[in-house]
């Protein structure tokens, strides 16, 4: 164990637990409880995360049965204190408890299971509960090679139901989709709190530039969109009054994907870390993929069969969903040139934390940081490492390039 086991994690919380399901609603007693935690150091985020391992009998007593359960427990310390008070960590336990369960209702077998992982019933409000996908055969995807078409193409048609649902549900029920929905970093009132994380990771960037001949001339533009750039995500964040809208995943990458593979071929996948939903342009979601987790040569030369992949799902669910709106690939490319300033956060602010080695990204592990000194920690000079990373440079040189030819820097 390298983390401390809360004291309400007991047989009996995980009895309940268990108790919610369908298949296990008999339970009467656990045996051999065994808890570690199943994430490697700097990859667990805002969140705790304890595997239990159970044996469990039912009523007739006769046979032992297994289950593995994932426990997502909300940090209590400095920054993550601060955070749970804006509501963050609700947005899940609003998403898995209250949101999917009424997909299921409405779409009946129209919704497919495998869209989100299997939740179960928590007494401690804000802790989530999800079946063990490696039960399964699920891994997570490998940020280091990033990901490749198969694995793309699955994670866009994954994401493309998902969205299709929130469309036609937020016709049923459009308060709940837009309290999934609740923008989490990007707005006013935590403007204070992060705009100097993201400017300063901004500026570091534009630091690292220039240091190379061939990237001096993106330093001014960068330091350009530094200055205003939390103001900029605040607006794009927001969901586009009279154009199409979804409920976003939010943080699609690659550690919040789960894949079953077959001969090394990805074969299904599973999102999870549902946390950063946003009801707003589905570019979002989009971009933040695309400039986050796709391998750069698939995203180079596969760009619009994915799109057009994404779109075809979306349609193709939108239909199945009982939803007349549908989208183009026109609108869609308009939106994600209109969220540009989303993907030049996302490559310059992001990206060398995504694809930098774990030894490195040790130091995103924020649970003991107060919130005056997360406030700053854009200035952290230990971060550096990060940006000066080899292959976060390489990629930047192509990206940089890319926007400037999108038009994606600041206009004015």
């Amino acid at each position: 164990m390298t983390e401390e086991v809360p004291t309400w994690l007991t047989e009996d919380y995980v009895k309940a637990a268990l108790q919610s399901d369908e298949k296990s609603k008999d339970v009467v007693s656990i045996h051999n409880m065994i808890i570690d935690n199943p994430v490697p150091k700097g990859n667990n985020g805002s969140c705790l995360i304890h595997r239990v391992q159970v044996d469990y009998k039912l009523k007739d007593g006769k046979d032992l049965h297994k289950a593995s359960l994932i426990l997502k427990i909300p940090m209590n310390t400095g920054v993550h204190e601060f955070v749970a008070e804006k509501g963050v960590y609700k947005k899940e336990t609003q998403i898995y408890n209250e949101l999917i369960p009424k997909y299921k209702s409405v779409f009946g077998n129209k919704w497919p299971d495998d869209i989100v992982a299997k939740s179960f019933f928590s007494t401690e409000e804000e802790v989530v509960i999800l079946e063990d996908l490696k039960m399964r055969g699920y891994v997570m995807g490998d940020k280091n090679k990033q990901l490749s078409f198969e694995e793309s193409a699955l994670t866009l048609s994954s994401i493309a139901i998902y969205h299709a649902a929130s469309v036609k549900f937020f016709e049923i029920d459009p308060d709940l989709i837009r309290k999934c929905g609740t923008e989490t970093f990007f707005r006013e009132d935590m403007k204070e709190f992060f705009s100097g994380l993201v400017k300063g990771f901004i500026l570091k960037g534009a630091n690292e530039c220039e240091k190379k001949p061939q990237l001096k001339k993106y330093v001014e533009p960068l330091r350009k969109v530094a200055e205003c750039i939390y103001d900029e995500l605040i607006e794009v964040c927001k969901p586009k009054e009279g154009e199409f809208n979804v409920l976003n995943h939010g943080d699609v990458w690659t550690n919040n994907l789960m894949f079953k593979y077959v001969d090394n071929k990805a074969v299904d996948v599973i999102p999870v870390d549902l946390q950063m939903g946003r009801y707003a342009s589905p570019a979002l979601d989009l971009v933040y993929f695309f400039n986050g987790s796709v391998r750069e040569d698939v995203r180079i030369e596969k760009y619009d069969d994915l799109l057009n992949l994404y779109l075809d799902k979306l349609n193709k669910y939108l239909e199945i969903f009982g939803s007349n709106k549908r989208l183009g690939m026109t609108e869609l490319k308009k939106a994600i040139d209109e969220s540009g300033i989303y993907g030049i956060y996302m490559s310059v602010a992001l990206l060398p934390f995504f694809v930098a080695d774990d030894n490195a990204i040790e130091m995103m592990e924020f649970k003991e940081m107060s919130v005056e000194e997360f406030k700053n920690v854009g200035n952290d000079t230990s971060m550096d490492v990060v940006f000066r990373g080899e292959k976060f440079l390489k990629i930047l040189e192509t990206r940089l390039a890319e926007f400037e030819k999108r038009g994606w820097f600041l206009k004015k």
